[in-house]
């Protein structure tokens, strides 16, 4: 190769190269991410940090999960900072500690919670001189739920990129402790704290610093104290992570449970009686979620400048919303949802309504009679206990050609858990009353009187239709006919005042049945049976010559209880004793009786007895219900004397658990056991009177009372485009194939009513999901195709949402497995509504609300609307016009609930790309180098390939706030080409469907930038079409739209059945549209 080829070769070479180059600055990019290791101590880690950090709001944060033994010098410089996982406490070899400490050295970001202040680095590591245990604050708990005192933790003026993280502290620290009532903090161990020698204290306590930096060389290393991240409680995203009991939770438990009393009269359905367990805690998952993120901004702008973050709403701004359970049958009856919405219409805000499968009466306890079909033998009788059906009973509901049998109601409104005093009960026998050879049914009732329902001449199978029977496809039980007085000869209805209980049996041996009833004043009487169903005037009934009186209320049962083929009297009273009289018989074959004696006395109130042999030994027991709504045992025992005594055997049991937990077979209060073969399969079947709490009837039943106003609000919510969803019933112990059928019938329901179902939502009648297993009833929620969850009771918690300081603050979150990381292919988004509005000073939490707003928080406002229209609308209004005058001042997207969660999986699951071509960095330097102005820019490309189908119409409509560091303090984020921004202070909200160019101007520049038209905000995905001087906005989503424009010149925006608001101050325009998707035209000058 001689010299002129060798030469020509070379120019090949450096035009090759030239042309590489000049290709790399045209096409490369400089990404700019935040790179996180998450350290682990080989696989042990805690879930609930990773998932806070996997789902962080931190746009360009990169999180990899890494044991500390797989990481080498060269492979820690790929990170900006290490997040220490709390399992390589007192793990740390050697080597590692000088890994990390020349790490932080060389510029890396290290942070530290606070159980690694217990010796696993040096204190100068620290910043510290010396290390000291921190008290729990002293304070008094406040009765009555008024505020406390505000925080005690003090805030030193911080430098500028770490203020983010001081405002997150001091806003979740005293919004905390004022709300902090029962000063629970006070109950928790508060860890460590360091007395600063180099260190930058964040927070203290005391003179003790909490929280702080330290930055040694090129880097930081931020410690932190145990408010927050919080592990007092479980704060996982898997509902189940992120506690360390020994910081007080297990101590504070083992206290309350000593201390927890049984309530007489709520003994199976008050839930505060539940023991307190470990339990997901919204505020802390929540404080601990966004401080994890404080901390990666913090580190962006150290390592880049500024930090970008996503918001949890389209286009930028956050989303809000109702949250509306819709379940009570008289405010269907009334239509109050329509009114609700109509009224909403008023003030731009739309519904969001979850239906019930079975509708009921709030604070309604109703008389009712129930049958338990013998799903075992006779020797051995077992019960099914709650069906589908039974909601807050169990049973099988007896039928009539009335519907179910229901009698007097409680007098009082009372809720599920409110204790019951009154012996208000349904009190069943069977006999055949009329003479026709068939078995009627006579009922006692609270109301003193005693009603008939006559037996069937055929069956009535069909009256069941809306019950799922036990054993499925065996045979229905009896029904019977309409409700009817009891007569007596004179015409006259047969009554005693009150609390009228019977027992049915021939006592004057002529062939008729009799009626024994209970009387008020304790005593009883006999109503004896005359030709044509009728009865003599109750006359008094004695007993050994005295007149059987008792305890009121009294109730009778007749049956052979002392073996001598004599029927025996068997009284139960009003203390809860249950005595018996010896039966006696005449010539004639009448029935008396002798004196009685007490032979067992209940732990409740109220005995009801009923006679049968229930462990196969010849011998009569007894089965006695009470006001708690068992049924116990006692077996009676011959000794060798041959005198009885009666062995208490607990209660009958069902194959279900029950709202407590255990297998006791309740399904209301004041149970009356009674026993016959009602299904005809030759087996006793267990009947019980008594009161039962809602008296819910099915949406999909042909009979349901207000079928006609069900179908006109189902019709109001298709013609207005608004999305009915299920508010789904279990209780805390319903199994998961109870679960799975629940579920299965309400989708049955909403089918039969032309509701679609589809990917839907959901939130909880009763608020409760399954209490032993955490995750399994939001699983089976997912299988079935529901994919958000808003409103329901973390297992094992006391306080109902929106009412405990559990729920101060919520932010939606993709539930996760046991690794922290979500299952995007079947997905469960949660979260809870916000707090209740309270405007009374000592009682407010609008300080919340001002916490919410300004951590740009969305607000789903939970309220029944139910028992209001027309007459009671004022509490309503009272957050609706808060609400109105918080999306005005902060610029909320006031949404429905499902439209709220499909924009936050858009935002929880699209990816953004933050990178500068190198060819404007190479520009840049140019520029600098020249003494020219640099606008520093970076472009934002969101990318949605993994968003998952259930974002829907809300895919492509990710917003981010973009704040500066310390490097560009003196300028302000613009993005020019934007068609949505809002600028709040020094945060530039944007909406990036598509990719931008932010760029960091003067204050002037970015004023003039601000000047020119622009939205501000948008509801709804849109479509923005330009042509000179007119837009057309296509906003396209159904339901109600509202976008906001900024414009300081007049606008002319047309479009069909649209509201315009203009607001001169503001220099805005509102326009707001209800139903299908439409178009605006804008004119501007």
């Amino acid at each position: 190769m001689n010299k002129h080829q060798r030469k020509v070769i070379a120019i090949a070479l450096v035009v090759v190269a030239a042309a590489a180059l000049a290709v790399f600055l045209l096409t490369a990019k400089k990404e700019l991410t935040v790179r996180m290791l998450y350290a682990t101590h080989g696989d042990e880690y805690d879930p609930a940090a990773f998932s806070h950090l996997s789902q962080s709001l931190v746009a360009n944060l990169d999180l990899e999960r890494k044991s500390l033994n797989d990481v080498n010098a060269r492979k820690l410089t790929d990170y900006d900072t290490v997040y220490l996982d709390p399992s390589l406490h007192g793990t740390l070899t050697d080597p590692q500690r000088k890994l990390l400490q020349e790490f932080v050295a060389q510029g890396g970001h290290l942070f530290l919670e606070n159980s690694f202040a217990g010796g696993d680095f040096p204190l100068d590591f620290l910043g510290a001189s010396q290390v000291v245990d921190v008290p729990p604050p002293a304070r008094k708990a406040r009765s009555g739920g008024e505020l406390n005192e505000p925080s005690p933790l003090q805030y030193p003026t911080v430098e500028y990129n770490l203020q983010g993280v001081q405002q997150l502290l001091q806003q979740f620290a005293d919004g905390y402790f004022r709300h902090d009532t029962e000063n629970t903090l006070g109950r928790f161990s508060w860890g460590k704290g360091i007395v600063p020698s180099t260190a930058e204290p964040v927070a203290t306590l005391n003179g003790v610093a909490l929280y702080t930096l330290n930055r040694i060389g090129k880097g930081t290393v931020f410690f932190s104290g145990t408010l927050l991240p919080n592990r007092s409680y479980l704060t996982g995203f898997d509902l189940s992570s992120g506690m360390d009991p020994t910081l007080g939770f297990a101590k504070l438990a083992a206290e309350a449970n000593a201390a927890q009393k049984p309530v007489p009269g709520a003994l199976y359905f008050d839930r505060n009686q539940l023991p307190l367990e470990p339990y997901f805690h919204f505020t802390f998952a929540t404080g601990s979620a966004l401080f994890r993120s404080a901390y990666v901004s913090f580190v962006s702008k150290e390592t880049l400048g500024y930090s970008v973050t996503k918001v949890l709403g389209p286009y930028g701004r956050p989303a809000m919303g109702h949250q509306n359970h819709f379940e009570a049958l008289e405010a269907i009856r009334d239509g109050e949802g329509i009114q609700w919405a109509e009224l909403l219409k008023k003030y731009k805000q739309v519904p969001s309504f979850s239906l019930v499968r079975s509708s009921f009466t709030w604070g309604r306890w109703q008389e009712s009679v129930a049958v338990h079909l013998n799903t075992g033998t006779n020797a051995k009788p077992t019960f099914a206990g709650e069906t589908p059906n039974s909601f807050y009973s169990s049973g099988t509901r007896l039928m009539s050609q009335d519907g179910p049998i229901r009698l007097a109601n409680y007098p009082e409104y009372k809720s599920l858990g409110d204790p019951i005093t009154l012996p208000y009960r349904a009190y069943p026998a069977l006999a055949d009353i009329t003479g026709d050879g068939r078995a009627d049914l006579v009922v006692g009732s609270g109301d003193g009187k005693v009603y008939l329902y006559r037996g069937l001449a055929q069956a009535a199978a069909e009256l069941y239709a809306g019950q799922q029977l036990p054993p499925a496809g065996g045979p229905a039980p009896a029904a019977f006919g309409q409700r009817e007085p009891v007569h007596l000869a004179s015409g006259a209805p047969l009554a005693v005042g009150q609390y009228a209980s019977i027992a049915a049996y021939d006592v004057n041996a002529d062939g008729r049945p009799d009626l024994l009833v209970g009387r008020p004043d304790g005593t009883l009487a006999v109503a004896y049976g005359e030709a044509g169903g009728v009865f003599a005037p109750p006359a008094p009934l004695m007993a050994g010559g005295q007149l059987v009186r008792a305890a009121a209320p009294v109730a009778a049962a007749v049956g052979d209880v002392t073996g001598d083929a004599v029927p025996d009297l068997v009284v139960g009273d009003g203390g809860g004793a249950v005595t018996v009289y010896r039966g006696e018989r005449s010539a004639a074959g009448a029935l008396a009786w002798g004196a009685g004696s007490t032979i067992v006395q209940l732990p409740a109130r109220f005995a009801a007895p009923s006679i049968r042999d229930m462990d196969g030994d010849g011998r009569a027991d007894l089965v006695v219900g009470s006001l708690e709504g068992d049924l116990r045992i006692y077996l009676q025992q011959v000794g060798a004397g041959g005198a009885s005594t009666w062995r208490d055997a607990g209660v009958i049991e069902a194959a279900t658990v029950n709202q407590l937990g255990n297998h006791a077979l309740v399904g209301g209060h004041n149970a009356v056991p009674f026993w016959a073969d009602l299904n005809g399969d030759g087996k006793d079947d267990l009947i019980v009177g008594q009161l039962e709490f809602g008296i819910p009837s099915n949406i999909d039943d042909p009979t349901f009372p207000y079928k006609e106003q069900l179908d006109e609000f189902i019709q109001y919510n298709k013609t207005h485009q608004l999305e009915l969803y299920p508010h789904l019933f279990v209780h805390n112990f319903t199994s998961d194939a109870q679960e799975k059928q629940e579920i299965a019938l309400h989708q049955q329901a909403f089918a039969k009513l032309g509701i679609p179902w589809g990917m839907t939502g959901t939130n909880q009648h009763t608020w409760r999901i399954n209490n032993p297993d955490r995750a399994q009833t939001l699983n089976n929620e997912r299988d079935a195709s529901i994919w958000f969850n808003f409103g329901f009771k973390p297992s094992d918690i006391k306080n109902e949402p929106r009412l405990g300081i559990e729920y101060n603050w919520g932010m939606p979150f993709l539930m996760a497995d046991a690794s922290g990381a979500p299952d995007l292919k079947r997905p469960m988004l949660l979260s809870t509504p916000a707090p209740v509005l309270r405007t009374e000073a000592k009682y407010s939490t609008e300080d919340l609300f001002s916490e919410y707003t300004a951590l740009d928080l969305p607000i789903d406002y939970f309220e029944h609307i139910e028992y209001h229209f027309p007459a009671n609308v004022q509490p309503l209004l009272e957050f609706v016009r808060y609400l109105d005058k918080l999306r005005t001042e902060y610029g909320y997207n006031f949404m429905s609930e499902p439209q709220m969660a499909r924009s936050y999986m858009n935002t929880l699951t699209t990816k953004v790309s933050l990178y500068r071509p190198w060819r404007d960095v190479l520009i840049d330097h140019l520029r600098k180098a020249l003494g020219r102005t640099v606008e520093p820019s970076f472009r934002v490309q969101p990318l949605t390939a993994g968003v998952p189908a259930q974002a829907a119409e809300y895919k492509g409509t990710l917003g981010l706030m973009i704040e500066p560091g310390q490097p560009y303090a003196e300028k302000q984020a613009v993005a020019a080409q934007a068609e949505v921004r809002d600028r709040r202070g020094d945060k530039l909200y944007v909406g990036v469907p598509s990719e931008t160019t932010i760029r960091f101007v003067s204050p002037e520049h970015a004023a003039y930038s601000d000047s020119l038209l622009h939205i501000t905000r948008s509801n709804v995905p849109y479509e923005l079409l330009t042509e000179a001087k007119t837009w057309s906005l296509q906003l396209r989503a159904p339901g109600m739209q509202q976008v906001q424009l900024y414009s300081p010149q007049p606008l002319t925006i047309q479009g069909p059945d649209i509201s315009v608001e203009r607001d001169e101050a503001k220099q805005t325009y509102t326009v707001t549209h209800f139903g299908e998707p439409v178009t605006l035209t804008i004119t501007h000058p």
